[in-house]
């Protein structure tokens, strides 16, 4: 981080309101060259505004803001930010999968590329030094569907990149925003992409680096600017500053880390019994439930753990497998998913947006889907009750949300979560499957999260949840298993848990490997 001459970025009171609501109140931040700077805060916390305001997407209503020291007339012109010095990647990255690599870093470079005539051979020779000078192994000609998730992240990353050095109107190497771009990567891809961005710092790149996981912001950045309701709550130097002071500062109190789980369910009779499961990777899994009960499932990548909420759900084909639950035994590899919800099945998907969720259905439609029964045409439905019923669950599920009628796409992430969370636990199922519950969700939401998991076992239900979070299931499950090569490699029970534990039982040696 160079601390000589202006700031890369400096933001002074940038204000934004919908309908009267601040989304963004008197802002203040300052990014300086050759920084990699964190921007946190709750789901709602204004960071999404920011950013748009940043890209132009928003108008504010008052502020200002500097680039290398010289005023940027605002709002940005839609489209122009590149010009002025900032590129974006956002969480979807914006890269079109049927294309080539070199198909995508081109499209759209009005700047340096003139559609009319395209010299293919030298772009596709400047598009290897370009990845080169990156350390990156990307093929020009390769189809960006086939890349894996971490090289598709680097190639939007160093397309931005380069967008911004392709323009004349500023000298400087500019400024990166990178929005979310780690909740769906293991943690050795994550590792890589953390390599690539002190490479782009070293070339004098600044980067704000949004996300909600703090273990990778304390890793990866200088200094961390929290937000919270609208407004900056502080400036951290994450070197120095303690983890614990900037979790307060997003949730406004203390949260303890300690294990949440109530008192490990009495001996009783089994709410549920998984025999001989066979998946893609998973092969023989058998696992005995008591009500009350969560039992953590995770491993390293490719391992197999994750399947399991799949495979129990029929959201994926069964290779083979049973499932006894409530004295009816379910044949797994010929069960479909209605027959599942029906035995009392409830499954939360890692990807809520295009799993869990129809973001183009209002939030009653999303949440009264399960409820409805099948031939039931619309003309018949109730929809002033099924209004009601949504709102209800908006509250006690704590979803931030305007109204029963608002779109499923306009509400943040972690409000998604507990939508989806609420539409399956209010159908009181008895056994719950989740697979990376908390994925790209603040650390309030979590909690909250936490403790409806909670609620539902003290209700007699039970829960599998797969996560390659160990902190979360050090602090919520009764017993976690390791996974390794389709099968179970480590049982971890009660006082045995935490994430030490976990770590070392995922990484070390098993006796086969011995």
């Amino acid at each position: 981080m160079n601390l000589a001459g202006h700031p890369r970025l400096t933001i002074r009171g940038l204000t934004k309101s919908f309908g009267g609501v601040h989304a963004l109140s008197r802002a203040d931040l300052t990014v300086m060259p050759g920084e990699i700077h964190g921007l946190l805060g709750k789901n709602g916390s204004g960071k999404s505004t920011l950013i748009k305001i940043l890209s132009g997407y928003h108008r504010p209503d008052e502020g200002s803001l500097e680039i290398d020291g010289k005023p940027v007339a605002l709002p940005i012109p839609l489209g122009r930010s590149e010009a002025i010095g900032l590129s974006f990647v956002h969480q979807n990255l914006g890269l079109l999968p049927e294309a080539s690599v070199l198909e995508n870093l081109i499209a759209g470079d009005h700047e340096r590329v003139r559609p009319w005539f395209i010299d293919w051979g030298s772009e596709a020779q400047r598009a290897r030094a370009l990845f080169e000078s990156y350390r990156l192994d990307l093929d020009p000609d390769a189809t960006v569907g086939d890349l894996s998730p971490v090289k598709q992240a680097q190639l939007a990353i160093v397309r931005a990149a380069d967008r911004v050095s392709a323009h004349k109107a500023h000298a400087s190497p500019g400024l990166l925003v990178l929005d979310e771009p780690t909740p769906f990567l293991p943690i050795e891809d994550v590792r890589e992409l953390f390599a690539m961005m002190r490479d782009l710092v070293a070339k004098g790149v600044s980067i704000v680096f949004v996300s909600h996981d703090i273990d990778e912001v304390m890793e990866i950045t200088d200094r961390a600017t929290v937000l919270r309701d609208g407004h900056v709550i502080g400036t951290f130097d994450t070197r120095t500053t303690d983890r614990n002071d900037i979790v307060a500062a997003i949730v406004g109190r203390s949260l303890t880390q300690e294990r949440r789980v109530d008192a490990p369910p009495a001996a009783a009779a089994p709410l549920a019994r998984v025999s001989a499961l066979k998946g893609r990777v998973l092969g023989g899994f058998d696992l005995e439930l008591r009500p009350g009960e969560i039992v953590g499932l995770t491993g390293l990548i490719g391992s197999g753990y994750d399947e399991v909420p799949y495979l129990l759900s029929a959201a994926r084909p069964v290779a083979g497998g049973r499932l006894d639950i409530g004295g009816e035994t379910l044949d797994l590899s010929s069960t479909a998913p209605a027959e599942a919800i029906a035995r009392g099945i409830a499954f939360i998907p890692a990807d809520r947006q295009k799993q869990g969720l129809a973001l183009d259905l209002t939030l009653t439609e999303n949440a009264m889907l399960p409820k409805c029964p099948s031939g039931v045409a619309g003309l018949f439905l109730n929809h002033r009750r099924r209004e009601t019923a949504t709102g209800g669950l908006i509250r006690d599920f704590f979803v931030k949300a305007v109204s029963p009628r608002q779109f499923g796409s306009e509400l943040s992430g972690g409000n998604q979560q507990k939508l989806l969370l609420g539409k399956w636990l209010q159908l009181s199922p008895r056994l719950i499957l989740l697979d990376e519950p908390t994925q790209g969700i603040d650390v309030g939401a979590r909690q909250e999260i936490y403790d409806r998991l909670r609620e539902a076992c003290r209700g007699g239900a039970a829960v599998i949840c797969a996560s390659s979070e160990f902190e979360q299931l050090a602090m919520i499950a009764h017993r976690v298993l390791v996974f390794e090569r389709g099968r179970v490699k480590a049982q971890l029970e009660g006082d045995a848990i935490n994430k030490s534990s976990i770590e070392l039982a995922c990484y070390g040696e098993t006796r086969i490997h011995a």
